[in-house]
């Protein structure tokens, strides 16, 4: 072995080639053969953008171009471009196409020559196109076929029906996109418009070379049974032909960790498994989520060196572990079902994520950083990416990993049953096994998920599916598990794979994979929503162990739509109102949930002001619904009913992001805008939470502080495992996270003092203070309940209807604070229309900005916009308590002064009404 090295040594130093490539992207030609039309066109990108681009097609998401555009994806495109090759390309013992994502069904030729055919969008295709190429000029010609069209013929000429066929008519869909390896969502979905793109949709190039080059680098970081690290490594070639030996070199940068072997390749032998013990006394920092810690990274660098050719790839990683345990609970009262990160249980505090444009070429680095600092800076901590639309991009995952976000991954597969033929599942093998290699490495990834709903949908009959329930039900198994789970685990063992998202884990396999009730609360994850019962109040929610979706809808900001609206358009009730949203009957829905809690407004006659003022108030009920929802399962984390439900240990909203604009169930709308709802998440995900309720007659004040360390203690009483702060690890590993001073004093007697002030809605000065010496043991718990009407007859409040409770820690403008209405806005008395004013502006930096506010009254749901300018304030949708506030508003872009002060502006709640 020293000898092959030290050949390969002198061979790096002296005459080293590297593999020829050719990069592809850029400017081709749109060709649409039936309309006799050539347009210039950019790659990656889809037919779509480039008639928009050249001004041939009205913005697609302008009104209802949506449909009136439907033609465009009902057509065939081809794309075509010429490229040179020189003749030491064509010498190459390899020439080969790399095409890392073509949309969908297309059929590509070199210089006329076919040279092979697409059929799945998540696919790298390699081509082989060396006898079809020549020294000088080619051409290149994709063929795309309506995808559109190919569901069709798909589903006439299936053995029998696999359903769902189409959509509902209300999102203008096309139907039978289950029955192909294409974005579902492409085709429509409830909160989205249906643009079923063809395209180039990822990077294309041409790669020329001798021996062998790296194709794929899959890394993953384990731990040994010593405790030291591992890394784990896949690397699969590309190999010219014939017998390649050459020697692999691997190393983590920055470290001494090194390891070189010689490797003998061959077509059919063509990767090398191995794996690497970092030693001991190599410092390695773990890396952690969004509030626990930093989020450390390091290179892997794969080369590989034969014949004077070298190939190398690299992948940055993070040394972490994840365990999801799921123990018995109680007396035979299910499982458990929580995250361990590092041996540490974690509080999984997130959202959920669809595909952030229909376009994937509009989709910018930037773009994704803006969404995703915006959830870090929010307290989010995970996210589940969608099994309707993409796996998504290098840049996600590389963002998701800096900003310590863990990703909840959903193989895509949703809302659908699915074909189980051969030729199905080969190309799924194919997909399956490309993505978890090309994404693996990323340590924010913690699970797979075989699909979205789909256990559900199939046992709960969702697609009338009973009478042929066996059928479908074989399918199931042959596509989630035969097929899907095989590879997972041969390719991913550091991760625990679900077949499907909601699932009962480890209990839908023991019945088979399709549970009885695969939203059991008892055990995994469930996905809860309700249109119709109160969800401000801690009764309507369910008690599970982990609920990965819930949510509820609220219309996007006016200036928002001023994007795709006609002045005349700006109707709740109006038809272009109703077209965008794309809930049967979501907007009614909407409006009922709101009127359960605010009077209509009635001081407008101007129909879009009047619009503006009820999409304020869909935002405001989004906001106090899932706020909620989201502190009620935080409270559960400690706790368990009698028949064994609770124990909580996820929260994941739906959802973060937007697609177009509309009314959906985001916190962050379209053009980035924070709706009322993310302003919230910064307080119910905030790492140390005061949750009052009522319960019962009685208010309830838990405290909640899980963004930090946790270890599991059992309960003496009840012999359940209950999550504990970890004080002694939060000091010495996290110095600096902001809950530390709170947890430094949870050893002693007396950890801090909880406020409880009552106040008349029509007074600054509180009626009552009662002040609790409180001693926080659990990361969730109970630490004040009282009765209600003796606290309001102590202080004399004439009725619940005129008061409400405001607390805080420690101190009252310390920023931990919250407040408890006892009735709904449309019953409160005393509540006067408050004059807000922003009487100041001072600029700290040209991103950021002091602005300071006066009110003469109590006012709810204050809300200020910066019209015209991107960025997000400090607080928003908040009670005005005082009469001066500051706040701080932090801008995407740079501003000036002037600018931002005359964008500026501000209201509340009463200013709704006469």
């Amino acid at each position: 072995m020293a000898g092959i090295f030290s050949c390969w040594l002198i061979a790096a130093l002296c005459s080293v080639s590297m593999s020829s490539t050719l990069d592809l992207t850029g400017n081709w030609t749109l060709v649409n053969n039936d309309r006799g039309e050539r347009i210039p066109a950019s790659v990656p990108g889809s037919m779509y953008t480039t008639l928009y681009t050249n001004k041939l097609i009205p913005d697609p998401l302008y009104r209802d171009n949506d449909v009136k555009l439907r033609w465009i994806g009902r057509e065939d495109w081809t794309y075509t471009r010429s490229f040179q090759l020189s003749s030491a390309d064509l010498a190459a013992s390899a020439l080969h196409l790399i095409c890392d994502g073509l949309d969908t069904f297309s059929t590509v030729f070199i210089n006329d020559q076919k040279v092979g055919t697409s059929e799945n969008m998540f696919v790298q295709y390699v081509y082989d196109i060396k006898n079809a190429a020549k020294v000088g000029d080619n051409a290149i010609r994709i063929d795309f076929e309506s995808a559109v069209t190919v569901a069709a013929q798909k589903a006439n000429a299936s053995a029998y029906d696999i359903p769902g066929d189409c959509p509902n008519k209300v999102q203008n869909g096309e139907c039978h996109v289950n029955l192909i390896r294409k974005e579902q969502c492409s085709f429509s979905w409830n909160w989205g418009p249906s643009f079923p793109t063809q395209g180039i949709w990822k990077n294309i190039s041409i790669q020329a070379f001798n021996t062998a080059v790296i194709r794929e680098l899959s890394t993953a970081t384990t731990r040994g049974s010593g405790g030291e690290w591992l890394l784990d490594a896949g690397v699969y070639f590309d190999v010219s032909g014939g017998s390649v030996s050459g020697v692999l070199t691997t190393n983590v940068v920055g470290t001494s960790v090194m390891k070189s072997m010689p490797l003998t390749l061959t077509p059919t032998n063509s990767s090398s498994n191995f794996t690497i013990t970092i030693p001991s006394n190599v410092n390695i920092s773990k890396w952690w989520p969004n509030g626990y810690g930093n989020q450390p990274l390091y290179t892997v660098n794969v080369t590989f060196t034969s014949n004077n050719e070298v190939s190398s790839k690299q992948r940055r990683v993070g040394f972490r572990t994840v365990e999801l345990v799921q123990d018995p609970v109680g007396n035979n009262q299910g499982l458990t079902f929580y995250f361990k990160i590092n041996d540490l249980p974690v509080f999984f505090k997130g959202s959920n994520w669809i595909p952030a444009d229909s376009f994937q070429e509009n989709i910018t680095r930037e773009h994704l950083r803006r969404l995703l600092q915006s959830a870090a800076e929010v307290h989010i901590n995970s996210m589940r990416v969608w099994g309707g639309g993409v796996y998504e991009s290098e840049d996600f995952y590389e963002l998701a990993d800096e900003f310590g976000i863990m990703i909840w991954q959903d193989l895509m597969y949703s809302d659908a049953l699915y074909p189980s033929t051969p030729d199905f599942l080969e190309t799924v093998s194919q997909e399956i096994t490309y993505q978890i290699r090309r994404t693996r490495h990323h340590p924010s990834i913690v699970l797979w998920a075989g699909s979205n709903e789909n256990e559900e949908g199939l046992r709960a009959n969702w697609y009338g599916s009973q009478d042929n329930y066996t059928l479908y039900y074989n399918d199931y198994i042959k596509l989630y598990v035969t097929t899907i789970k095989t590879i997972v685990d041969k390719e991913d063992p550091t991760r625990v794979y679900l077949s499907s998202s909601p699932s009962n884990g480890e209990d839908t396999e023991k019945e088979g994979w399709v549970a009885k009730n695969p939203q059991s609360e008892s055990y995994g994850d469930i996905h809860f929503y309700d249109f119709v019962s109160d969800l401000w109040n801690e009764s309507s929610f369910p008690i599970p162990r982990f609920a990965s979706e819930y949510g509820i809808q609220a219309w996007c900001d006016i200036e928002t739509l001023e994007d795709v609206f006609d002045s005349g358009d700006f109707d709740y009730w109006g038809p272009m109102s109703s077209h965008r949203n794309h809930e049967d009957q979501g907007n009614t829905q909407m409006m009922q949930e709101v009127l359960q809690h605010f009077n209509e407004p009635t001081t407008n006659s101007d129909a879009k002001q009047r619009f503006s003022d009820l999409i304020y108030l869909t935002q405001i009920n989004q906001a106090v619904s899932v706020q909620a929802e989201t502190e009620h399962y935080r409270r559960w984390q400690n706790n368990l009913t009698s028949d064994g439900r609770g124990q909580t240990m996820g929260a994941l909203y739906w959802q973060l992001n937007d697609i177009w604009q509309a009314p959906t169930w985001a916190s962050i709308d379209y053009t980035g805008k924070w709706k009322m709802l993310h302003y919230y998440a910064r307080k119910f995900f905030a790492p140390v939470l005061i949750s009052p309720f009522i319960d019962g007659n009685f208010l309830n004040i838990y405290m909640v502080v899980d963004e930090i360390p946790l270890s599991e203690v059992k309960d003496t009483k009840t012999g359940m495992n209950v999550f504990t702060p970890a004080t002694s690890l939060l000091q010495s590993s996290f110095p600096n996270h902001e809950a530390v001073h709170l947890m430094k004093k949870t050893t002693e007697a007396t950890v801090g003092t909880l406020f409880i002030e009552i106040y008349r809605w029509d007074n600054f000065t509180p009626l009552m203070t009662y002040t609790y010496a409180y001693n926080v043991t659990r990361s969730s718990q109970s630490v004040w309940r009282y009765d209600i009407d003796d606290l309001l007859m102590t202080c004399a409040c004439p009725g619940r209807s005129s008061c409400f409770f405001y607390v805080y820690l420690n101190d009252p403008s310390g920023g931990i604070n919250t407040y408890l209405p006892l009735t709904h806005y449309n019953n409160v008395t005393g509540l006067a229309k408050a004059q807000i004013m922003i009487t100041g502006v001072t600029m700290m930096s040209d991103t950021e900005f002091k602005v300071a506010i006066e009110s003469d009254h109590i006012a709810p749901f204050v809300w200020l916009d910066a019209v015209g300018i991107s960025g997000r304030f400090s607080d928003n949708g908040f009670l005005m308590i005082e009469p001066f506030r500051t706040v701080t508003f932090t801008s995407w872009d740079p501003v000036d002064l002037e600018t931002l002060s005359r964008s500026l502006i501000s209201k509340s709640l009463m200013d709704l009404y006469i």
